[in-house]
């Protein structure tokens, strides 16, 4: 059972902006309207609960808002919401690293499904990748300038997927935007 005094230090260490926080019996969900109202159901895990926290601050910081949004032009490209909702959740995760709660975010790593995507994710190649960078969670600890382990999560991993990959998440890093994310994915899945 999560207890009010978790929350109110999550909001502290989190500063998720203006939000307005109720308990209920209902399912945990974030509302995201003129204010972000987060219903907490107190039976929720607490990692589940960090992770609203961190949502409603991706979407009151215009700085991390603006990467992960979908703009109205791209609102129409194939990709943009499966690219938009990867982008937010490392994001997610970069904040809960940045707010001190990086064991939370370490412990949720599949590395097993991440390598299995890796080598034997969707065919179409655009798809696998941002399925691919949707379980990177050691890009969020890098994006967090703290110890990147994605060379043990690929350890004995090779072929042209594995390595086009690699090269978008080297180019995401300073790069982090969701029309420059589609960008790429086009220009290293030009065939796909």
């Amino acid at each position: 059972m999560v207890s009010e005094e978790f929350i109110n230090e999550a909001l502290s260490r989190i500063k998720p902006g203006e939000v307005l926080v109720t308990y209920t019996n209902e399912q945990s969900s974030v509302d995201i309207n003129d204010i972000t109202l987060i219903k907490v159901n107190a039976n929720d895990d607490e990692y589940s609960i960090l992770r609203l926290i961190a949502i409603a601050k991706a979407h009151n910081d215009p700085v991390l808002v603006s990467k992960w949004i979908i703009p109205n032009e791209l609102a129409n490209r194939k990709y943009s919401r499966v690219g938009s909702l990867t982008l937010l959740s490392r994001i997610i995760d970069y904040i809960l690293i940045e707010s001190g709660y990086d064991d939370y975010v370490a412990r949720s790593f599949n590395e097993q499904e991440f390598r299995r995507i890796l080598t034997n994710g969707p065919q179409d190649l655009k798809l696998r990748a941002l399925e691919a960078l949707g379980l990177d969670v050691p890009f969020s600890f890098r994006m967090a300038n703290r110890t990147d382990d994605i060379d043990n999560a690929i350890r004995g991993l090779s072929g042209g997927f594995v390595s086009k990959y690699l090269d978008l998440r080297s180019y995401l890093f300073n790069n982090m935007a969701l029309e420059y994310l589609l960008n790429y994915l086009d220009l290293l899945f030009k065939n796909a």
